[in-house]
C-alpha cells in the first residue's frame, strides 16, 4: 500500500523503501545471475561471454523505456507528497500512451540491429552467435521489461516496495525453473536463457498491472487518464529524458569498455564477465539506497520539507558505511571462489582475470555509493541534470582513463578506469547538494 514518506523518523521510512528495494533488485538480478550460472557451467565460457556482452547493449537500447519510467517516478512522487492526485493520474497516463511507441522502436532496433552491433563492439569469433541469439530473443520481450519497470516505479513512488517485491519473488522462481527446462532439457543454450527471461518478466508484469488495478484504487486509471496530454508530456520529457540520457550515457560508457576487454579474447571476457555480476550484487544495497532516497525526497520536497530532504541524506551514507564494512571484506578474501562459482575453466585464466578486478575495486566502492545517495537526492528533487552531469563526469572519466591507462596497465585499466570516475563523479553531486541550488527544481514552486 502508498506510504506517506513527510511524516516520521527518516531512518525507519528509508529502511522501509530501500530493504524491499534491494531484495527486489537481488530477485531481479538473479534473472541474469541464473543465466549466468546455468551458461557458464552448461553451455562453456564462450556461451557466458556471450551473455556478458549482450548486457551493454540491453543496457543501451532499454535506457530510454527505463529511463523514462524512472522519470515518472520523480513526478508521481512529488504530486503525492502534494496530495495532487488527478495531475498524477493524467501524467502516469500520458506516460503509458507515449512509451507504447517508444517500445515498439526499442524492438525493432534491438531485433534487427545486433549482429551489426555485436561487429562493431570486435565480439570474439566464439561467442558471436551466442550473444545474438540471447540479444534478439530479449529484445522480442521488450513490452515486459516495460511494463514492469513502469509499475514499479510507479509503486515505489507512492512508497510501496513490498508488492514489487513478492511479484518479482515469483517471477524469479519461474525463471531458474525455465532456466533449467530450455537449457539443460531443451539444449537451447544462450537462447533459452533469454526465452526463460522474457516469460518471467512477462508475469511479474501482469501481477503488477492486476494488483494496481485490484488493490490500489488511489492508482488505477480510468479510461480518460490513457489520453495523450502535451504540457504533462513535456513535464515527463524534462525529467524523464535526462535519466533516460543520464542512462545511455553509461550504457554507451559501457558498450566502450566491453570492446575493449574484447580485444583481450574469450577467457578475458568471461572473466570479466562473471567479476561483473559480483559487481552487481556489491553496488545494489548502494543504487537502491539511492532509489529509496529519491523517492523520500520527491515526496518531501513536494511537500516543502527541505529539511528533513537533508536528514534523509545523513541516514544513508550511515547506511552506506554499514553495508560496506560488511560486504567489502567478504569479497576481498574470498574473490577467487566467487568468480569460480560462474565458471567452469580448464585454464582458470578466467578466474585470475575476475578476482583481480574485484581486488583492486574494494578501496573504491564507498564513492561509488556517494555518487549514488546524492544524485538520487538530487532526482527526487528534479535536477535531473545535474544528477546527469555527475554521470557523465564519472562514465566520461572511467572511459578516457581505461583507454588512455591500457598502453600502461593493460586490462587492469578498465576497473581502474571506473574508479576514477566513481570518484570524480562523487565530487561533482558532493558540490551541488553543498550549493543548495537544488531547491528550487520541483515540479511543485
Amino acid at each position: 500500500m502508498e506510504r506517506d514518506l513527510t511524516k516520521g523518523d527518516p531512518l525507519k521510512l528509508i529502511l522501509a523503501l530501500a530493504v524491499p528495494q534491494i531484495l527486489s533488485a537481488i530477485l531481479q538480478l538473479l534473472y541474469n545471475t541464473v543465466d549466468a550460472l546455468i551458461v557458464g557451467n552448461y553451455v562453456g565460457e564462450a556461451g557466458l561471454a556471450g551473455v556478458g556482452i549482450s548486457m551493454p547493449i540491453i543496457f543501451f537500447l532499454s535506457s530510454v523505456v527505463i529511463g523514462t519510467a524512472a522519470g515518472l517516478s520523480i513526478i508521481v512522487s512529488q504530486y503525492f507528497g502534494a496530495k495532487d492526485y488527478k495531475n498524477m493520474k493524467d501524467s502516469i497516463g500520458t506516460s503509458i500512451v507515449s512509451l507504447a511507441f517508444i517500445t515498439i522502436a526499442v524492438t525493432l532496433i534491438g531485433i534487427f540491429g545486433t549482429d551489426i552491433i555485436l561487429r562493431a563492439m570486435h565480439t570474439p569469433a566464439e561467442a558471436f552467435d551466442h550473444a545474438s541469439g540471447y540479444l534478439k530473443i530479449y529484445f522480442a520481450g521488450t513490452v515486459f521489461t516495460l511494463m514492469f519497470n513502469l509499475y514499479s516505479a510507479i509503486l515505489r513512488a507512492v512508497g510501496d516496495t513490498k508488492s514489487p517485491l513478492l511479484f518479482l519473488a515469483i517471477s524469479a522462481g519461474l525463471n531458474i525453473i525455465l532456466d533449467l527446462v530450455f537449457i539443460i532439457n531443451f539444449s537451447m543454450g544462450t537462447r533459452g536463457a533469454a526465452l526463460a527471461t522474457i516469460i518471467s518478466q512477462g508475469f511479474s508484469s501482469l501481477f503488477c498491472l492486476i494488483y494496481i488495478k485490484h488493490k490500489l484504487p488511489l492508482l488505477h486509471l480510468e479510461r480518460q487518464h490513457y489520453k495523450y496530454r502535451h504540457k504533462k508530456f513535456k513535464m515527463v520529457l524534462r525529467y524523464g529524458l535526462p535519466s533516460a540520457f543520464q542512462m545511455s550515457v553509461i550504457a554507451i560508457g559501457n558498450i566502450l569498455v566491453q570492446s575493449l576487454i574484447n580485444g583481450y579474447g574469450v577467457y578475458s571476457a568471461a572473466g570479466y564477465s562473471s567479476a561483473i555480476r559480483i559487481d552487481s550484487f556489491i553496488v545494489l544495497p548502494y543504487m537502491n539506497v539511492g532509489v529509496a532516497l529519491s523517492n523520500y525526497s520527491g515526496q518531501n520536497i513536494g511537500a516543502k520539507e527541505y529539511k528533513r530532504v537533508g536528514q534523509g541524506l545523513s541516514v544513508a551514507a550511515r547506511l552506506l558505511v554499514l553495508i560496506s564494512a560488511i560486504t567489502l571484506p567478504i569479497v576481498w578474501i574470498f574473490a577467487e571462489e566467487l568468480i569460480a562459482i560462474f565458471i567452469k575453466t580448464q585454464t582458470g585464466e578466467s578466474i585470475r582475470i575476475g578476482a583481480r578486478m574485484l581486488r583492486d575495486l574494494v578501496p573504491f566502492y564507498i564513492f561509488l555509493g556517494f555518487l549514488n545517495n546524492i544524485s538520487g537526492l538530487l532526482r527526487g528533487a528534479g535536477d535531473n541534470m545535474h544528477s546527469l552531469y555527475g554521470s557523465l563526469v564519472s562514465i566520461g572519466s572511467r572511459v578516457i582513463f581505461a583507454y588512455s591507462l591500457n598502453p600502461i596497465l593493460g586490462i587492469s585499466s578498465v576497473w581502474y578506469g571506473s574508479a576514477i570516475g566513481w570518484v570524480l563523479g562523487a565530487a561533482y553531486v558532493f558540490g551541488r547538494y553543498k550549493s543548495g541550488k537544488w531547491k528550487t527544481k520541483g515540479i511543485i514552486v
